[in-house]
């Protein structure tokens, strides 16, 4: 089979025959249908799992988001052959398990993979779309605790998960405030966004200060550094608000000193998450971000412009 790999970190990863992994005991084997591309892989390429003395298992298949059908499972397993899955690889188990998405075929036991059957309703790029960026939305929502006639400013508003944070927030009745690219705009407001700020010819904490001179309820940056977050976005947070980043960027003490909660946003995916956001899905209470597809075939180009950074809604991998 057909596998983006890295046999040392630091390496640029290249698509390699390998072979095709076979299900232990409580594992399934899935052949991929769609992967979805995210900064966590190039990072992890980069080193990020790295540990002094620790062994890796290299080689190592990138990949963290898929949807797919199980075509063999081990004794004990959750899913039969057949079924059409999608989920997302735990980064916390990915140094003990080498089979990521970036290729035709993975394995995945409850261990590693968070996992949800894939509703007939739910096409395999929209699914793979979904997990990781849209998981960690529904936590970020959930931590947040927003409520109908708050307002929340997303930075980087447009991005995959900033794409669902602006759907799930509107949902509550929220005043959402999107930082977002001007070409970006009329994307972000048709996923709920009440107001816009283009972050390449405004100043956006002067923005938000002169709609907003009381600050908002909460702040979610997806982008910026900690001198950005700590020097210009959490002052705008009203005492008693909220901030969050999935970045690092945050002083959580320093912002408790002034009545702000804050907090530094690791998703841990669990099987109940990928299930809810199926049925948010299929319901249509949940659009799919707008995606861009590459075949695997031509994943060195989906994974360079995953590291431009300026990435509207999701990239996708198909190996149809």
């Amino acid at each position: 089979m057909r596998a983006f790999t890295i046999n040392s970190f630091g390496q640029v990863p290249q698509l390699r025959d390998m072979p095709v992994p076979e299900p232990g005991p409580g594992e399934v084997q899935i052949r991929v249908r769609a992967a979805a591309v995210n900064p966590i892989d190039w990072k992890v390429a980069a080193g990020a799992l790295a540990r002094p003395g620790a062994d890796f298992p290299f080689p190592f298949t990138l990949g963290f988001d898929l949807a797919g059908q199980v075509t063999a499972a081990g004794e004990g397993a959750a899913f039969g052959v057949g079924q059409e899955v999608f989920g997302m690889r735990r980064p916390g188990t990915a140094a003990q398990h080498p089979h990521g998405s970036y290729a035709e075929y993975m394995t995945a036991s409850a261990d590693t993979v968070a996992l949800a059957v894939r509703p007939d309703g739910l096409d395999a790029a929209s699914a793979a779309a979904l997990a990781m960026t849209g998981g960690t939305a529904l936590a970020l929502t959930r931590w947040l605790d927003l409520a109908e006639g708050e307002t929340l400013l997303v930075v980087g508003a447009t991005g995959g998960v900033g794409s669902y944070v602006l759907q799930l927030a509107a949902a509550r009745g929220v005043h959402v405030i999107a930082v977002a690219a001007g070409e970006d705009h009329d994307y972000a407001r048709e996923l709920g966004a009440a107001e816009v700020i283009d972050y390449r010819t405004d100043d956006v904490a002067d923005a938000v200060r002169a709609a907003h001179p009381g600050g908002v309820d909460a702040v979610l940056d997806l982008v910026d550094s900690r001198d950005v977050v700590m020097g210009k976005m959490a002052p705008l947070v009203r005492e008693g608000g909220r901030l969050a980043t999935t970045v690092f960027a945050a002083d959580p003490d320093a912002l408790a000193s002034r009545g702000v909660r804050a907090m530094n946003f690791i998703y841990q995916a669990t099987d109940q998450d990928m299930a809810e956001l199926a049925g948010l899905a299929t319901s249509g209470a949940l659009k799919a971000a707008e995606t861009t597809t590459f075949k695997l075939a031509a994943m060195d180009e989906a994974y360079t412009a995953s590291t431009s950074g300026h990435v509207r809604g999701k990239l996708v991998i198909t190996t149809d």
